[in-house]
């Protein structure tokens, strides 16, 4: 027969057991859920100013710049140097300064592809700050990325405003050129018979010459002459 303190010490032990299973699992969900953020809270505010430098790479080493040069225009600095499109890279610009936050999340780096990040962005502004964003994977509802500014907290942006900025990678914001127009010549085929020529008449006669050279008509007869006796 089981004595009572031994029936007391296994409850205990149960209630023991159970409690630590219990805040495990409530570590486990507050470290994985998402803590939204009021309606349009900006990734950047204000106080950053314009952009003014845009860089965007990725983990194959694939990058992509565009900058305002002394004038306020656009121009391309990677892949190459070159013109840029002037609408696209501001539309870039207005991208980034309208980019909605998700919310925040307590998980770790290496959880949400942020320990080895897809891409990494670093945008410069006109108020002279810089700031370092790093993108990983996508979150589980498809709503947005995963990111992290300058060794901050992890949040959550909106995926449809990272994908268009990160498409510049494979789509740099190249400033469009004419194509010239070509007119083509024909060229007069080789088998092309040449058209005849008009019959014309030999040098003392009056036939004319075909080109078969074939006489239509004969010679002019001369007077005839009398034999003297």
């Amino acid at each position: 027969m089981i004595r009572r303190n031994t029936w007391i010490l296994l409850i205990v032990l149960a209630a023991l057991v159970g409690a630590a299973l219990y805040f495990n699992r409530q570590q486990k969900s507050s470290a994985g859920s998402t803590t939204p953020t009021p309606a349009n809270t900006f990734l950047f505010t204000s106080k950053d100013g314009n952009p003014t430098d845009i860089k965007i790479q990725d983990t194959e080493g694939h990058s992509v710049e565009v900058a305002r040069d002394s004038t306020g225009k656009w121009v391309l600095k990677a892949p190459t140097a070159d013109a840029a499109n002037q609408s696209q890279a501001e539309a870039a610009a207005t991208q980034l300064t309208s980019l909605n936050l998700v919310g925040n999340v307590q998980i770790g780096l290496d959880v949400v592809g942020l320990d080895k990040p897809t891409y990494t962005m670093t945008i410069t502004f006109d108020s002279a700050k810089t700031h370092k964003v790093l993108i990983g994977s996508v979150n589980p509802i498809q709503t947005g990325y995963y990111i992290q500014v300058d060794g901050g907290p992890v949040q959550v942006a909106e995926k449809s405003g990272i994908d268009s900025l990160v498409g510049m990678l494979t789509a740099p914001p190249y400033l469009a050129t004419l194509t010239p127009t070509i007119t083509l010549t024909p060229i007069p085929s080789d088998t092309e018979v040449p058209p005849a020529s008009s019959p014309t008449a030999l040098p003392g006669t009056t036939a004319p010459f075909t080109p078969t050279g074939a006489a239509i008509a004969t010679s002019a007869v001369g007077p005839s002459t009398t034999a003297t006796p």
